[in-house]
């Protein structure tokens, strides 16, 4: 994405306060659009809407998060590949095989999400909701629309523009928002849901219909070469996998060993554990903005000149740029760090005014979300740094800190909630924190001898 990231740099090096602002808006808009839309979604259906969910609002809510969680579990891995196909192929300026990646992607994610959802659905009885065949199609379709639009997240990178991005995202949000309350009060949760179904599948078809501007499908084929890079890029789709995996790990086994049960589903929630990690989730937004603007800006500048000529480049000028990129990737974790740390730092001397804002001061524990702000920074510096790693071509390391990251929350999830008294989170933290460690271990270690990776390999 750091093709977004120049744009927005340009607008933030005018100087201006309004510069500034404007940079980090439309970085937030392509960094969480729908994540963010998504969670103010459901807040203000729960506060302001909550008659259309009242026959049952914990199924109407536990089905989304289900679908948001699920769909990154199973798919997270093709997002990573698609995303090293399509800069790929900016880098050879093929621009013409970018669309056919797309549709490719699209049909793979269906088929990849039409399994799941209909083993879940049926070993589930839904016969209690009203309208269930309502629900069972809308619970289908949204698991469908949320799996292509995280693609189309990563696709509109390649576009500039941001207010019609920005735009889409909100007429979706607000038919979301229009469609739970309509249809909520006619058929109940089923109702609710199918409103929500629909602005998700408008926000798709705008963001489709954007891109077909700038990049249209000349030809409805599919991509071999795509299908072809899930071979050569094997450890990316396993580092994918891993992680996103490692995330949700100690939430799931929250939901099935501590939480509470919807009768006669599938369905596991645990309000203590669900309510402070969704709120510190949205702490790492800045986090990544930071990084997309300023820290990947920068490297990918320096990194581009040293890698482009590496091989007829003369030893004294491979080690110039070389060491210009370094100086880049170091001032960026340093920058990533600091930024990241004084709003967390500032979050923590601030909690009970943030949790009496938001609503949640009687139903957060705040030792747990104390845990969580601090776990949540290191999962946003574990991400960054595993990019960092893939940028140089150390796919091996990223694949086994994501490895490492999943096995450890897994394992110290299940010792916390079976053999010690740990607080939620704590686990969480643990892996988030050693996976970073990991990762910039390997970093130092292999960033100043790339040029000796990379000669070794050619």
């Amino acid at each position: 994405m750091a093709g977004i990231g120049f744009e927005l740099y340009k607008i933030l090096q005018k100087g201006t306060l309004s510069s500034i602002v404007q940079a980090f808006f439309l970085g937030i808009i392509i960094v969480a659009g729908p994540w963010i839309l998504s969670v103010l979604t459901i807040y203000i259906i729960q506060r302001y809407a909550y008659m259309a969910i009242g026959d049952n609002p914990s199924l109407f809510t536990v089905s989304i998060v289900y679908v948001y969680a699920f769909s990154l579990f199973f798919t997270g891995g093709l997002h990573y590949v698609f995303s090293r196909y399509i800069a790929d192929m900016i880098f050879i300026e093929n621009y013409d095989d970018i669309p056919p990646a797309l549709l490719t992607a699209i049909i793979l994610v269906m088929v990849v999400s039409i399994i799941p959802v209909v083993l879940f659905i049926l070993c589930n009885d839904f016969s209690f909701i009203n309208h269930t065949g309502v629900y069972i199609v809308s619970l289908t379709s949204l698991f469908i629309i949320i799996n292509i639009l995280w693609l189309l997240l990563v696709y509109i990178s390649l576009l500039k523009v941001y207010y019609k991005i920005f735009f889409s995202y909100l007429t979706g949000t607000i038919a979301s928002i229009v469609g739970v309350y309509y249809f909520g009060r006619l058929y109940g949760v089923a109702g609710a849901l199918a409103g929500y179904t629909v602005g998700q599948a408008i926000i798709v078809a705008l963001l489709l219909a954007i891109s077909q501007t700038f990049y249209p499908v000349k030809k409805v084929t599919m991509s071999k070469s795509f299908l072809k890079s899930f071979k050569e890029h094997n450890r990316i789709f396993l580092m994918g996998c891993f992680f996103n995996m490692a995330i949700w790990s100690d939430k799931m086994l929250y939901w099935f060993f501590k939480g509470k049960n919807i009768s006669n589903t599938l369905y596991y929630y645990c309000i203590t554990y669900d309510i402070p990690v969704f709120l510190a989730y949205l702490t790492m937004i800045p986090g990544l903005v930071y990084f997309l603007i300023v820290a990947e800006t920068d490297f990918h500048k320096y990194f581009t000149d040293f890698i482009k000529n590496i091989l007829d480049d003369s030893w004294r000028y491979i080690q110039i740029k070389k060491n210009k990129m370094l100086l880049s990737l170091k001032n960026g974790i340093k920058g990533l760090i600091f930024f990241q740390s004084i709003l967390t730092i500032g979050l923590l001397l601030k909690i009970d005014t943030l949790l009496n804002i938001s609503g949640y001061s009687q139903t957060v524990n705040i030792n747990i979300f104390r845990i969580l702000l601090v776990a949540v920074f290191f999962h946003m510096l574990t991400l960054n740094l595993m990019l960092y790693l893939l940028y140089l071509e150390l796919q091996s390391n990223a694949a086994t800190a994501a490895c490492i990251y999943l096995l450890l929350n897994v394992v110290g999830t299940i010792v916390a909630i079976f053999y010690t008294n740990w607080l939620p989170g704590t686990s969480y933290l643990f892996a988030s924190l050693v996976a970073s460690i990991y990762c910039g271990y390997h970093l130092y270690k292999k960033a100043p001898i790339i040029d000796y990776i990379i000669f070794s390999r050619t």
